[in-house]
């Protein structure tokens, strides 16, 4: 069973009970910093806020059965009163847990339901390229996004092609996307760029991004550009769970070789993860 299979089933199976990201993380058999990655990318939540969302859905279910006191069903969701209950549920789904109960209606709710296990996830890659990689400096157009704008990288390309601008130093024919200064919530900067031999001043708008020396597993793909996302997650999922390729904190990258044609999104492409 891969890592976040294992969380989703602790997390069922102990949703009424304290849970926190480290204790997920020792049953998954990863480091938090690990989960934290694989759980975002396969669920498009953050593992915690995953805990609460699905402890307020049973709630809500619960209130428009009529099941209890408002106060027994605050307190089973982990909620140390009936106000920080009924501000977090309608922080979340726009409505008070007393108008569920009046109105039994769930049909405008965005409710998040159990999520399936995937232990059968097929393996598109092959083994990858250990290297010791050196200093690097990448620089071009960066934004930041949440695990629900991160759809939205794509257009970050095109306004970083139709600006046609170019840094000095720049290596030609190559162009990668770097995924940086990720936060708690997942929150994380993405560059699109090129890779320079030297800073200089930059257009802009644009930031750059430096890689420490380090080792570096490289995954390597022929396959479509829309199947990135499950590169990703078959990599934190399978690849990164086995003992020489455990993750480390740094920026992670996407390489695109001149042969990739980002009109069509053929030609294959690279996902570079920091290893120890």
């Amino acid at each position: 069973m891969n890592p976040v299979d294992r969380a989703l089933w602790y997390i069922e199976s102990n949703l009424h009970d304290p849970l926190a990201l480290a204790d997920i993380a020792g049953v998954a058999q990863v480091s938090p910093f690990h989960l934290t990655r694989a759980f975002a990318l396969r669920t498009g939540y953050p593992v915690m806020r995953f805990v609460w969302r699905r402890r307020l859905t049973q709630a809500a279910q619960r209130l428009a059965r009529g099941e209890g006191p408002i106060l027994h069903v605050a307190l089973d969701a982990l909620y140390a009163s009936h106000e920080a209950f009924t501000r977090a549920f309608k922080a979340e789904f726009g409505r008070t847990p007393n108008r569920i109960r009046n109105t039994d209606d769930l049909a405008a709710l965005c409710l998040l339901g159990p999520q399936p296990l995937r232990t059968d996830m097929p393996k598109t890659l092959t083994d990858p390229a250990v290297e010791a990689m050196p200093a690097r400096i990448f620089a071009g157009l960066s934004k930041r996004y949440t695990l629900e704008t991160r759809f939205e990288i794509p257009a970050q390309w095109g306004q970083y092609d139709a600006e046609g601008h170019q840094s000095a130093h720049v290596i030609p024919d190559k162009w990668y996307g770097l995924c940086y200064n990720f936060s708690d919530d997942h929150s994380f900067d993405y560059l699109c760029g090129q890779e320079v031999t030297a800073l200089t001043t930059l257009p802009e708008g644009w930031a750059h991004v430096s890689l420490t020396p380090g080792r570096y597993a490289r995954f390597a793909t022929k396959a479509h550009i829309s199947t990135m996302t499950q590169m990703w997650s078959e990599i934190y999922e399978d690849w990164l769970t086995r003992p020489d390729l455990k993750p480390r904190p740094g920026p992670s990258v996407e390489y695109y070789p001149a042969e990739f044609d980002g009109a069509t999104g053929e030609g294959g492409f690279e996902i570079w993860v920091p290893v120890e």
